[in-house]
């Protein structure tokens, strides 16, 4: 009889436990400082549950070259998924993410170990949210939904046997009403201002196509095809963080990233972002179905022949909205021409997303088919399924027909 093998380093073992369950042993490489054998230990109720850990294993050990052993601190944990997962999502979404962890979860769970954590840690940290911070609902809503991805993650790497944040009820979602101009409101708005040829065009832009603020700062003459009366819905201005690009071991003497004289952004992979100035960057929407085309109403397509014609300020990129300098015009700003433009109208104060709220209840009062309306306001919907969604059709183009007239002076 043939002797029996040894397993290679890297094959891996499989056992059950007497509990019943399974678990998997994976051999790492040396302990790089003691030259100490080192394992790594996975668990879960199946064996096939077990191969698909130990695969996933495997293929991080391939992709880092090296794994941790121990059971770590969810603080820990969540750095390691931070690189892992957060570095690939666009920076707003990762950066609210972080905030969420460093303000919410860190300070409750932070130094629990990942097997030690309960149910009663979620509600700890609910409670913490809701009661000991006086926050919403919503606010502590988010933080489990971050809590439940990052120990799904764990829960998929073996970290964990499971993913104790799914064994509990997120927080309700808070019922808020939005503060929304009315349609005699929006009409009194775009009718004060209509001398300023500047201003007036951005709020037609706001109230006659729904698109929210970076899509409208990142709005270029060659995504408006005046012929087909149509607007394609395809980038979006924002402020990105930047980070210290000095040396380390050299810094720079300023404590904020924004002063060092060697600062940079880390874009994540497999997003598509260009620098226009500064901190201001170019982005594709947010998701796929973000992607659309936008019917033009009459008042709107006026507006913008004329303001090509005599008002149109040159940028290299074609920028629509731009300023008297020929710099892009940043969000901050654009804010607070909005709060202004409210304030010299003699409208109550809300907030510049709200004029999308605007155009949504009116496209509903006029009866607007929901999928429409979601088609044009760039909402997911489940009948969507090409990357890149043409909405310019006739039920479109008579929903902004009626918009237009609605807010027609």
């Amino acid at each position: 009889m043939p002797p029996k093998q040894r397993r290679g380093q890297g094959d891996g073992s499989i056992h059950r436990r007497k509990n019943g369950t399974w678990a998997g042993i994976l051999e790492l490489p040396p302990d790089p400082t003691t030259g100490r054998r080192r394992r790594k230990s996975v668990y879960g109720k199946t064996r096939n549950e077990i191969v698909k850990k130990l695969r996933a294993v495997r293929a991080d050990l391939d992709k880092s070259g090296d794994l941790p052993t121990s059971n770590p601190r969810l603080s820990a944990w969540l750095e390691t998924w931070d690189k892992r997962h957060l570095s690939t999502l666009k920076p707003r979404s990762a950066d609210s993410a972080r905030g969420i962890i460093r303000t919410y979860i860190n300070p409750v769970l932070g130094r629990v170990t990942l097997d030690k954590i309960t149910p009663a840690h979620v509600h700890k940290l609910h409670d913490y949210v809701i009661d000991d911070l006086g926050l919403s609902t919503s606010t502590a809503n988010g933080a489990h939904r971050i809590l439940r991805k990052a120990l799904g993650d764990a829960e998929r790497y073996g970290q964990v046997t499971r993913n104790v944040a799914t064994l509990v009820p997120p927080p309700p979602l808070a019922v808020a009403k939005r503060k929304a101009l009315t349609a005699s409101e929006a009409k009194r708005l775009l009718r004060h201002h209509s001398g300023d040829p500047h201003l007036s065009l951005r709020l037609a832009v706001a109230f006659l196509t729904g698109m929210r603020q970076g899509e409208a700062l990142g709005l270029t003459w060659d995504a408006i095809d005046l012929e087909r009366k149509v607007i394609t819905v395809e980038w979006q201005m924002q402020g990105l963080e930047s980070v210290h690009g000095c040396d380390s071991d050299a810094p720079c003497s300023f404590k904020t990233a924004a002063r060092c004289p060697y600062r940079k952004f880390d874009y994540p992979a497999g997003h598509e972002i260009e620098q226009v100035r500064g901190v201001l960057h170019m982005l594709r929407p947010k998701s796929r179905k973000g992607w659309r085309e936008v019917p033009i109403a009459p008042q709107l397509h006026a507006a913008l022949t004329m303001y090509a014609k005599g008002y149109k300020r040159s940028h290299e990129r074609n920028l629509v909205f731009v300023r008297a300098d020929g710099h892009p015009l940043p969000p901050k700003q654009d804010w607070e021409q909005w709060k202004a433009a409210l304030k010299d109208a003699g409208l109550p104060d809300v907030p510049l997303h709200s004029a999308r709220h605007t155009t949504a209840t009116l496209l509903f009062e006029l009866g607007v088919p929901e999928q429409t309306r979601m088609a044009i306001l760039g909402h997911s919907s489940g009948t969507v399924t090409q990357g890149y969604t043409h909405i310019a059709d006739s039920e479109t183009r008579s929903a902004m027909d009626a918009l237009g007239g609605l807010l027609e002076g």
